[in-house]
């Protein structure tokens, strides 16, 4: 055999990147069945892709690995040339860019203005690294051009919504906190005089506070990731908005969620007090220290049903907790509101640990077994859900707040369930006279009247609920 004998080289398998703009050279594994070298020191000089006697698959797979990285390297500049060198971009931003505007319903390229306001007390005031750190960018990569505010005091938040220029921001205002900061810009933006616009300025929200029980029942979201993709996909949520109304007074204040009275609004106005030292763990403690001394909870009752000559969904009490709780509970018929004659107005008297008005059927965000309170609600539907728990007791408050965390809690005989049109509430007695709505508290004095009712025109909530789409 010749001194230029056959020499088998090792198996091995190495590919480079030698310049993007010229020939791509490789160097393919050597199998048993193609070439030999004749020598050790004989250099191997590839042949460019098209020539060389590859598989089919691996040539073409090579060729659009080629392609990327020269589209690659026009947008990142310092990026290596060797494939075993990373570039200083991982993810070039163009990319990011184009998969959210793949899933955005809104024109590539689109601006999308808004205004961001920020409630840095939130939660366990943590709004700030929640927005800057997880959801900015991806706001900033989608189109948002943004102008961030912090509140600096409680009602800053109305006080923004109600004096911003609306064109200047003509895609909304995005809520950062929980569902109080979102109260305040409702009540904001319907106490201008363009009343019939601002009602249908869009909101969004980006969950980062104690409650969020509103994206977290309306849209489905529970995260601030996952709140600004629906914000970055676009589109609209309608949802209806109540009014609730201080007679005497002549105040109106507006909600999206639910208004309550007695025991859960009493623990609201006690929660106050551990705001800046527990967070959200207030709510816990308060409820813990107003069980113990409980009191009683006196209330007049009257209600509108949505379906006056069929009230299908009024469940009534049992025999004997009616005999228990009130003897005068009965159907007002020509009844005078406002100047004018409604029928079929529902009153009911007595004692009453709970009254719950809802929007939606309120789901909260904490918690492992996320109850509703209202199954039947719906966000725009027209109507409200009204639930009543009859009687007093610690032990009956007690069953009521376990079967409620099972959803059973509209199997108890002295919970009535009703959907309504409007309702009257008036706190007889030493009772306490103030409302919760929204996580937000009303003071009342004296013998406050309350009457709580839906708008004619409905809100929109910036996003869509991700299972709505599907």
């Amino acid at each position: 055999m010749s001194s230029r004998s056959l020499v088998r080289p090792p198996v091995s398998c190495s590919a480079a990147v030698n310049g993007i703009n010229g020939g791509l050279t490789y160097s393919t594994c050597r199998s048993r069945n193609y070439y030999y070298q004749y020598s050790h020191t004989t250099n191997l000089q590839s042949s460019p892709v098209d020539q060389m006697p590859l598989p089919r698959k691996l040539r073409k797979s090579i060729q659009r690995n080629a392609y990327f990285l020269t589209q690659k390297r026009k947008f990142v500049p310092h990026c290596s040339s060797d494939l075993s060198t990373s570039c200083r971009e991982e993810v070039p931003n163009y990319l990011s860019i184009n998969v959210l505007q793949d899933q955005s319903n809104t024109k590539p390229g689109a601006t999308r203005k808004v205004l961001v306001i920020l409630n840095p007390n939130s939660g366990f005031r943590s709004s700030r690294d929640v927005f800057y750190k997880k959801v900015q960018s991806t706001l900033k990569l989608s189109g948002f051009k943004m102008e961030v505010i912090e509140t600096a005091y409680a009602g800053h938040a109305k006080v923004l919504s109600s004096t911003v220029d609306l064109q200047k921001f003509p895609d909304g205002i995005i809520c950062v906190g929980g569902d109080g900061i979102v109260n305040e810009v409702l009540n904001g933006l319907l106490s201008r005089d363009d009343f019939e616009v601002a009602i249908r300025f869009p909101i969004g929200i980006i969950p980062a506070g104690s409650d969020n029980s509103l994206v977290w029942t309306v849209l489905g979201i529970r995260d601030p990731v996952s709140a600004a993709i629906a914000l970055t996909k676009g589109g609209f949520t309608p949802i209806d908005v109540f009014a609730v109304k201080w007679i005497q007074a002549g105040v109106t204040h507006f909600g999206l969620t639910a208004s309550y009275y007695g025991f859960v609004a009493d623990v609201l106005q006690l929660s106050e007090k551990f705001r800046v030292q527990l967070g959200p763990f207030r709510y816990v403690v308060a409820g813990l220290l107003k069980f113990l001394s409980l009191p009683q909870y006196r209330f007049e009752v009257d209600y509108l049903p949505a379906s006056p000559g069929r009230n299908s969904e009024l469940r009534p009490l049992t025999k004997k907790c009616h005999e228990q709780l009130s003897d005068d509970g009965k159907v007002r018929r020509g009844t005078q509101i406002n100047g004018r004659i409604e029928d079929n107005w529902v009153t009911r008297n007595g004692e009453f640990l709970g009254i719950f008005v809802c929007n939606h059927f309120c789901k909260p965000a904490q918690g492992l077994l996320s109850p509703v309170i209202a199954p039947k609600a719906q966000h725009d539907d027209g109507s409200l859900d009204l639930i009543l728990v009859h009687g007093s007791g610690r032990l009956r408050l007690f069953c009521f707040f376990i079967a409620y965390q099972l959803c059973w809690h509209l199997l108890l005989p002295y919970v009535e369930y009703v959907k309504i049109k409007k309702v009257k509430i008036r706190p007889v007695g030493n009772t306490h006279n103030g409302c919760g709505v929204d996580g937000e508290l009303l003071h009342g004095e004296d013998k406050a009247e309350w009457q709580c009712s839906l708008l004619p025109a409905q809100g929109r909530l910036l996003g869509q609920d991700p299972r709505a789409l599907k």
